[in-house]
């Protein structure tokens, strides 16, 4: 039987999610707040001693929301507790980002800003309880977690529903076909900038590819439950994205039936969609953060004039 120690360190080069933090440095970095399964520290050594204490609460809460929802355990004996810093923005933006297989703790999240309403945290806490190296199949669990338990302003919903954005994809003929987003970071529009950090080259196709990764997960979660996404991932180990042993159809196949449901039930969405393709056809800069303005504001922006 392969070590745990062989199997994180294999899961470590699969992922390639981030920075990996000790739970030295992080108890090292500010005051640090246990809870049942959590190590949670303040990197930015501003945050009151009683705001550390009711976010490692609230993340605590989120975490065994989590446990219910998949039916797993936290795993704390074996591989001890998750780290869960909180830092400063990343580049100005709020995000979060998870490692596996660091020296002492061997799974960490690392929250970016926004520390009373954190985004993408059940995603990457979700990336810690059940890692995945397939960034296709990561991205799925994540996606759920985050819908289901998450903050909707997390990226990729970004405050929309994600099934609107592929509507809008669809509507636009800029869907990309789930076969082309691959377990490497350039089919997904990001790059490895080393050391563990990852950039976005091309935010319009990010966009495109984690919002149907989601809408996807959600379709696949809705028709086989979410024992049938844990038997994707589980029987992935022995075979690369074993659609058809998993779920009884190939990726063409279910790809075609998620399309069909999202034209189904798409009666009544047509502004909605209309709205995400002109925040996609704005022109440069960020679409989530043009769609969450529009979440905050009910209305898309004026796509700019043809030159």
């Amino acid at each position: 039987m392969i070590g745990r120690g062989v199997v994180l360190a294999v899961l470590v080069a699969g992922l390639s999610l981030a920075v990996l933090w000790t739970a030295g440095e992080a108890q090292a970095a500010g005051s640090a707040v246990e809870t049942r399964h959590l190590l949670v520290s303040d990197a930015t050594g501003k945050l009151p001693d009683a705001q550390l204490k009711a976010l490692a609460e609230q993340a605590q809460a989120t975490l065994e929301r989590m446990l219910e929802l998949w039916g797993c355990e936290a795993q704390t004996e074996s591989l001890g507790k998750i780290l869960l810093i909180y830092d400063e923005p990343l580049r100005g933006h709020c995000t979060s980002i998870c490692s596996v297989g660091g020296r002492q703790a061997a799974r960490s999240v690392r929250v970016f800003g926004c520390a009373e309403a954190p985004l993408m945290v059940a995603h990457k806490l979700t990336n810690a309880l059940m890692p995945q190296p397939d960034k296709l199949l990561r991205n799925m669990m994540g996606a759920i977690s985050e819908q289901r338990v998450g903050n909707p302003a997390s990226f990729p919903a970004c405050g929309q529903d994600v099934d609107d954005w592929v509507r809008s994809f669809v509507r636009s003929g800029t869907l990309l076909p789930l076969s082309q987003l691959g377990p490497d970071h350039e089919s997904w529009g990001m790059r490895d900038a080393g050391g563990g950090r990852l950039m976005a080259f091309d935010r319009y196709r990010q966009q495109r590819a984690y919002a149907e990764t989601g809408s996807f997960a959600g379709y696949l979660a809705a028709a086989y439950g979410l024992e049938g996404l844990k038997r994707l991932t589980r029987l992935s180990r022995m075979q690369a994205r074993p659609w058809r042993a998993a779920l009884g159809a190939d990726l063409a196949e279910l790809e075609a039936r998620w399309l069909e449901s999202l034209k189904a039930g798409g009666a009544g969405r047509e502004e909605q969609s209309g709205r995400l393709v002109r925040v996609m056809n704005a022109g440069a800069g960020d679409p989530c953060a043009r769609a969450r303005r529009v979440a905050e504001e009910g209305s898309a922006p004026t796509p700019p004039p043809a030159p």
